[in-house]
């Protein structure tokens, strides 16, 4: 998992990856957050 702080980082990433899953938090992770991550992960490359 990668974490970017910046949308220049992001950027940079997506350039040489292959699809990205996004999962907006407020900082403070849950398990619903966890449940979404993994979700998310089953869903990119």
């Amino acid at each position: 998992m990668q974490i970017h702080h910046s949308i220049d980082s992001l950027r940079s990433a997506r350039a040489t990856a292959g699809r990205v899953a996004f999962v907006p938090t407020m900082g403070n992770l849950h398990e619903g957050h966890i449940a979404l991550m993994r979700q998310a992960g089953e869903h990119a490359d």
